[in-house]
C-alpha cells in the first residue's frame, strides 16, 4: 500500500470527517477574521457620518444667525427714485445675503430718495452697489464713476434702445486709420468710425439717448457731433459683444 494513503477509518491529512467538529484554532481564524472586517467597516462608517454631522452643524448654525435687510416690494428700474413702499424689512439667514445688503435693522424709510443705478427684482435683497450715493440724483445718479454722460441725437436713426443697454457710438465721417495694405486692415475695419464703445445708456426720449461714455471718449464722441451726427450700434451682451 502506498504510504501517502490514508488508512481506513481514519481521514487525509487536512480533512475531516464529515460530521466532526472544526477544531477551536480554525473557529478563532474565522472569527477573527470577520470581527476585523467589521470593525473596520464601522471605523469607515463612523468616519463618513462624523464628517456629514460636521457639514451639517456648520449649516445649521449659518442659518441660525440672521441679519435684517432691506428687500425690494416690486420691480425697481435704473433712475427709479425710491419712495414709499417700494422695499421692506426682512430677517434673512446671514449666508443668505451679500456684505452689501442695505441695513434694514433702522428704519425703512432712510433709503428713500436714493437712486436705483441697476435693476432690482422684486424680492431681491437691496444692495448698496445698486444705489446712486446719498445726495446724488437725476442723470448724474446714473453716471458711473470715471464716466461722462453725454445726449446724442436719434431723430430718424429707427434705433430703439432702453435704459441699461449697451451701444457703440460710431462716426459715418472717420476713416480707418490704416492703409489697404496693412495687415491690420481687417482689425481696423471692425473699428472703423467708432469714436466711444461700450457706452451705457442711461436716458431715452423722443429727441435723444444719453450715454454714458469712458472719460477719456469724450471729446472724440463731441467732435463727432459737431461735424454730423453719429450713430449708435447696439451691443450684445456676449464678451466679445
Amino acid at each position: 500500500m502506498p504510504l501517502s494513503r490514508s488508512l481506513p477509518g481514519r481521514p487525509a491529512p487536512g480533512r475531516l470527517l464529515l460530521g466532526a467538529a472544526v477544531p477551536w484554532w480554525r473557529r478563532s481564524r474565522r472569527r477573527t477574521g470577520r470581527w476585523l472586517l467589521t470593525l473596520g467597516l464601522a471605523v469607515v462608517a463612523g468616519g463618513i457620518v462624523s464628517a456629514q454631522v460636521d457639514d451639517a452643524a456648520r449649516t445649521v448654525a449659518g442659518l441660525g444667525r440672521t441679519r435684517t435687510v432691506l428687500v425690494a416690494r416690486r420691480d425697481l428700474a435704473p433712475g427709479h427714485v425710491l419712495g414709499d413702499g417700494d422695499v421692506v424689512a426682512r430677517e434673512l439667514p446671514v449666508d443668505a445675503v451679500p456684505d452689501s445688503s442695505v441695513d434694514g435693522s433702522v428704519a425703512e424709510g432712510t433709503i428713500d430718495g436714493r437712486t436705483v443705478t441697476a435693476a432690482i427684482v422684486a424680492g431681491e435683497v437691496v444692495s448698496s452697489q445698486r444705489l446712486a450715493p446719498d445726495g446724488v440724483d437725476g442723470l448724474a445718479a446714473l453716471v458711473p464713476v470715471g464716466r461722462r454722460a453725454i445726449a446724442i441725437p436719434t431723430t430718424g436713426t429707427g434705433l430703439r434702445v432702453e435704459v441699461g443697454d449697451r451701444v457703440d457710438v460710431l462716426d459715418p465721417s472717420d476713416e480707418p486709420a490704416y492703409g489697404s495694405d496693412s495687415p491690420d486692415r481687417a482689425a481696423s475695419s471692425r473699428a472703423a468710425g467708432a469714436v466711444a464703445t461700450d457706452a451705457l445708456v442711461i436716458a431715452v426720449d423722443d429727441a435723444a439717448v444719453t450715454l454714458a461714455i469712458e472719460h477719456d471718449d469724450a471729446p472724440t464722441v463731441a467732435r463727432a457731433l459737431a461735424t454730423g451726427t453719429p450713430v449708435l450700434a447696439l451691443t450684445g451682451a456676449g464678451p466679445d459683444h
